[in-house]
């Protein structure tokens, strides 16, 4: 049986570009800010809601770990922050939920969370990564400016 040499290379060329085809999505979850209900946080019961679109090829962020950073940006240190100073990293367990790549999830932070000056506004921003349940971790990302409004 006798091959054409072009129909070796374009049989070779076909095995090649199904070898390196990628899936949609990794293994390592990616997380993007999908939405911020406002960049105004008002006192003393609003609450700040940022919604995550969660992408993951195994679906294994149920159960997983969110963690998020204030990063406060106010030019003015907190006044007495033996009292006003809270924690500024926070962990929020994922709800279990059936396996999906693709999944969208509400991080609700109240006010009482984001004041830490109390006679000025506080401005932050957050950083958020996400752990899944098999230990992949996303890339950190970051929010626009948020305000918390006396």
């Amino acid at each position: 049986m006798k091959y054409s040499f072009a129909g070796i290379v374009a049989s070779l060329l076909v095995v090649v570009l199904c070898a390196c085809h990628k899936d949609k999505f990794e293994t390592t979850p990616t997380i993007r800010v999908k939405d911020i209900n406002s960049t105004e946080v008002n006192a003393p019961d609003g609450i700040l809601k940022i919604t995550l679109e969660v992408t993951d090829r195994e679906g294994d962020a149920g159960g997983g770990d969110l963690t998020y950073i204030r990063v406060r940006t106010n030019s003015t240190p907190i006044p007495d922050p033996v009292n006003n100073d809270k924690a500024d990293t926070a962990h929020a367990t994922v709800p279990s939920y059936p396996k999906t790549d693709k999944v969208e999830m509400v991080l609700a932070i109240p006010y009482s969370f984001l004041d830490e000056d109390p006679v000025r506004n506080d401005t932050m921003y957050f950083k958020l990564t996400l752990r899944d349940s098999q230990n992949h971790q996303s890339d950190t990302i970051t929010t626009k400016s948020i305000a918390a409004v006396q």
